[in-house]
């Protein structure tokens, strides 16, 4: 089960850690681009590291003949070291072969405004080289859709070769047995339809894409024979989620900030927003507050069509509920009044929707925190699944000092947002069987963590009066 970072520490443990941190670095740094073959799933492209002198952008380039073509997508990175760094791009125009460049941000702060001719926002050099590695992708984008007949469709595909589209059951939150499968060229191919075998459907697909190297035309895969196997890039196999029962897709995200956070935020327009939305008739994306560990009172509800609905917005319009740092969407239906949320418990109007018998309601993280899993570190590695901060900061590992944090173990930086994938190396015997991660903001230095070396700098992160702080077990 995965854990949510807790709000535990006092002001006084926060105090106490000043005299056990690490020492700060020099503020020089080399710009450099890393970046893997991977496979692109909806348009995000993930840089493995991005170090940058200064506030920069990273700019993911089509391939053109071999260099570097038109912008499909960007990204603004801090000051110094930028791990996991994710670039949503434009998925008509990935090739199976792309460009990472790193630009300066010299112009309006946040802004790309590179041009050819303004001079602002150029390609960064290093030896009279611009920093742009190449890196090959596998992409596929999916849509949540309600199953037309017999066939599903998949919006796009790209690859470098001809290869197939796979479309697998549900087993348990993995792929399970094969209902269909149709083979793309290389290249990037639009509105794939898969038709499905009548048996075995459930309410989630897995398309999964295969390389097609045995007879030409022919689906072998077997497992067995090393045949037509999945594409796999970076450790991960071309595989993606798609619902085909009500659905809705909405993740971690900042609205409000923690208490000592130099961002300022207008709490009277407060606003949530999903992904996308799949409604089998009218209804309503509500956000309740959440009332210990379960949905309490609604701040906000939004009317959508039926159909699947993109970058659905829901206002929290209820200035007389607090929103809590865990929110829980929940979707109902619109059988009452249409466009008008009527749900009371009672009169039987605008019910929750149930999949399988279940709500469909799930937490998310609005407010600065962690989720992770209790883990073995024997590789001296502490994986975090994600920590969502309102300004750049650090991601501290301590040491356990009597159940409190204690010395600092390993801190690597944080982009302003929702960081996923988060590895900081300790030393396993120092790190023994609990550590507590913590949030810290970048406050002094760009990119240079001084907290404890440089009075005031790089404090950790308060809400609700406590420091974003919870122990993480460690199994030997």
């Amino acid at each position: 089960m995965r854990k949510a970072g807790l709000f535990t520490a006092s002001c006084m443990v926060a105090a106490a850690l000043m005299v056990s941190a690490a020492a700060a670095q020099d503020a020089g740094f080399t710009p450099a681009v890393d970046v893997s073959s991977q496979v692109v799933f909806n348009g995000t492209v993930t840089i493995d590291r991005v170090v940058s002198n200064g506030p920069g952008f990273i700019v993911i380039h089509v391939n053109n003949n071999g260099g570097p073509g038109p912008v499909i997508g960007y990204s603004a990175v801090n000051t110094g070291e930028n791990l996991n760094v994710a670039v949503d791009v434009d998925t008509a125009g990935i090739t199976s072969t792309m460009f990472a460049m790193l630009h300066t941000d010299d112009g309006m702060v946040g802004a790309y405004e590179f041009d050819g001719a303004s001079g602002l926002d150029n390609p960064v050099s290093v030896d009279g080289a611009v920093i742009t590695p190449a890196f090959d992708v596998s992409a596929m984008a999916v849509s949540d859709q309600f199953l037309a007949g017999d066939t599903v469709t998949i919006d796009s595909v790209t690859v470098s070769a001809p290869s197939w589209v796979v479309i697998h059951n549900d087993n348990g939150g993995s792929p399970g047995p094969v209902l269909g499968q149709t083979l793309v060229p290389a290249g990037t191919t639009a509105n794939v339809v898969v038709t499905l075998a009548a048996e075995g459907r459930t309410g989630s697909l897995w398309p999964m894409l295969h390389v097609d190297d045995g007879t030409a035309g022919t689906y072998e895969f077997d497992g067995a024979s090393g045949l037509d196997n999945p594409i796999i890039a970076g450790g991960r196999v071309a595989t993606s989620q798609l619902w085909t029962v009500p659905h809705v897709r909405m993740g971690d995200q900042i609205v409000l900030n923690g208490d000592n956070s130099m961002v300022m935020s207008d709490r009277m327009a407060l606003m949530v927003t999903a992904e996308s939305v799949l409604c089998a008739a009218e209804c309503v994306l509500v956000m309740h507050t959440d009332n210990g560990g379960s949905p309490g009172p609604v701040l906000g509800a939004t009317v959508l069509p039926a159909g699947l609905s993109r970058d659905v917005i829901v206002t929290f319009s209820m200035p007389d509920i607090a929103a809590t740092p865990v929110m829980w969407p929940m979707l109902h239906v619109d059988d009452g009044q249409v466009g008008v949320y009527e749900f009371d418990g009672a009169s039987g109007l605008d019910n929750p929707v149930t999949v399988d018998g279940a709500v469909l309601t799930f937490p998310i993280n609005i407010a600065p925190s962690m989720d992770y899993e209790g883990q073995a570190a024997a590789d001296g590695v502490i994986r975090i699944d994600s920590a969502l901060i309102d300004a750049a900061g650090w991601l501290v590992i301590h040491q356990s000092a009597d159940g409190q944090p204690g010395p600092v173990l390993g801190q690597v930086p944080l982009r302003a947002g929702l960081n996923s994938g988060i590895e900081v190396t300790v030393d396993a015997e120092l790190a023994g069987t609990e550590v507590f991660p913590m949030l810290h903001y970048d406050t002094n230095a760009a990119g240079v963590y001084e907290f404890g070396t440089v009075e005031g700098a790089d404090a950790p992160v308060f809400f609700g009066g406590n420091v974003v702080v919870s122990p993480l077990g460690i199994a030997q």
